[in-house]
């Protein structure tokens, strides 16, 4: 019965979460403040490389708005040396990915994903490879990408 009982447990814990791909190298992650229960989210890496912009949201993730208000995010590995913030989207063609139609539903925060080739690219204190900075502070860490935390804009 106690066996039962977890599983039940468990599985109601897993429903409540969005699963994309099964996440490998969990190279972002952070907490999703005041975002819907029941709207169909998705995250989505968008910036600049090289003067173009980028949207991509192909990359595996788990968005959980239920038991830990948080978000895992595989970064895009064909993402060129630029900046780039991630997003939360509803994904209203229900196709997995950032495209016409969708909308943004996430505050920019003043956090940006760095991805440069040299230290010293873009920002002072930025390593080679990937970064996180702070606009507000000018602090950067290339150590961990976590505590990007993304705050629903009430559309």
């Amino acid at each position: 019965m106690k066996n039962i009982l977890a599983l039940t447990l468990l599985g109601a814990s897993l429903s409540a979460c969005t699963l994309v791909g099964n996440p490998t190298t969990k190279d972002v992650s952070g907490n999703l403040v005041g975002f819907p229960a029941n709207a169909n989210l998705r995250l989505a890496v968008v910036g600049y490389s090289n003067g173009n912009y980028t949207a991509d949201g192909s990359e595996s993730q788990i968005i959980d708005r239920y038991l830990t208000n948080g978000f895992v995010l595989d970064l895009p590995k064909t993402l060129g040396y630029g900046t780039y913030r991630v997003v939360v989207f509803k994904d209203n063609n229900n196709n997995n990915r950032l495209d016409t139609g969708d909308q943004v539903v996430s505050r920019e925060n003043t956090k940006l994903l760095v991805h440069a080739q040299r230290d010293g690219q873009f920002y002072s204190g930025i390593k080679a490879g990937w970064n996180v900075y702070d606009t507000a502070n000018g602090g950067s860490s290339s150590l961990a990408l976590n505590n990007y935390d993304l705050q629903y804009s009430g559309q």
